[in-house]
């Protein structure tokens, strides 16, 4: 009867191991984690419906989990660590700082569990793929185009950050700075905001623009916010200037684009957006994962486009409608 009890006991256990170690392959689909830096926000809920489109359409399982805001990194780590505990298949990343989670990466990947990176950069080479707009290329156009806007009047200009440590940001104000200097433009000032939020980046802005209000006018030129808060925040602050009889008559150059920055921009509050495609860079991500996971080869760096939107080109043409969401 011992001997009995004995092998019923090792049958129990091995069916429970196979049970509940093997649960998640009973649908024989692949499970993938994708982590934006945050939730919530029009850019990454335009994300995640990319990354929703290619997970239907590829049939793998998708898990979709982010911070609330993009400075809490810690939160961020614990989201990774969850998914690895699962033992998700890969990991489709949006880094919130490009040097603090080289580490991070690395476990996930020692572990056994490959690591897409998208959006911003990450430091290492863990990553199996990059995919992104070129950002820094997105701040070199954006600059460009300040430059045809001025003229030969060249002039003063102020650059609104984003997050410290953030790679996309980073990398648009160091494209827009660069080439703005070589053209000769004056950079009045590049501040980081208060945080991640809109409130944050208006706080900043209007306290940083006041500075620089000389007998009721604003004596700047040009204006460049590297992102959608950090424009957002910009467009409030600027509208108030305007409200308290302040004469503003700079140039206004955004990043990302929003309804709200749309409708600015076709009233000439904003004079272009420099755009990124993020459901393309949602979808790609997913794609690219599941390639890899898939035994197929993958490019090293995927770029999802950047373009100027103007209000001729939201007039014209019909692909940059479609790109912001308008109706053709």
């Amino acid at each position: 009867m011992m001997r009995l009890g004995m092998i019923a006991s090792s049958i129990l256990l091995v069916t429970g191991v196979l049970l509940f170690g093997g649960c998640r392959r009973s649908s024989d689909k692949l499970v993938i984690a994708v982590i934006p830096k945050s939730t919530g926000a029009e850019f990454w809920e335009t994300v995640k419906e990319g990354a929703e489109e290619a997970a239907t359409s590829l049939g793998v399982v998708m898990k979709w989990e982010g911070p609330l805001t993009e400075t809490e990194l810690a939160e961020q780590n614990k989201i990774i660590e969850n998914m690895m505990s699962l033992q998700v298949d890969g990991i489709a990343l949006a880094p919130l700082n490009r040097a603090a989670q080289r580490r991070t990466v690395e476990s996930a990947v020692q572990a056994g569990i490959p690591v897409v990176i998208f959006d911003s950069e990450i430091d290492g080479d863990a990553h199996i793929s990059f995919v992104a707009t070129n950002n820094m290329q997105g701040g070199v156009l954006a600059a460009r185009h300040m430059v045809d806007l001025l003229g030969e009047n060249k002039g003063r200009i102020l650059v609104l950050r984003f997050v410290q440590g953030t790679g996309s940001t980073e990398a648009r104000a160091e494209g827009f700075l660069a080439t703005a200097k070589e053209a000769g433009l004056e950079i009045a000032g590049d501040p980081y905001p208060e945080d991640a939020t809109v409130a944050g980046c208006k706080k900043t802005a209007a306290n940083t623009l006041e500075q620089f209000v000389e007998h009721n006018e604003l004596k700047l030129d040009g204006i460049f916010a590297c992102n959608d808060r950090s424009t957002l925040g910009m467009l409030a602050a600027l509208e108030d200037l305007r409200k308290s009889g302040v004469k503003v008559k700079a140039r206004f150059i955004g990043f990302d684009f929003t309804p709200r920055l749309i409708e600015a921009l076709q009233n000439e509050a904003i004079d272009a957006l420099v755009a990124q495609n993020p459901r393309k860079m949602g979808r790609l991500a997913v794609e690219t994962l599941v390639s890899h996971l898939r035994g197929e080869k993958v490019e090293r760096f995927i770029d999802t486009g950047v373009v100027v939107v103007t209000r001729d080109k939201l007039a014209a043409d019909p692909e940059v409608r479609r790109l912001v969401g308008l109706n053709e």
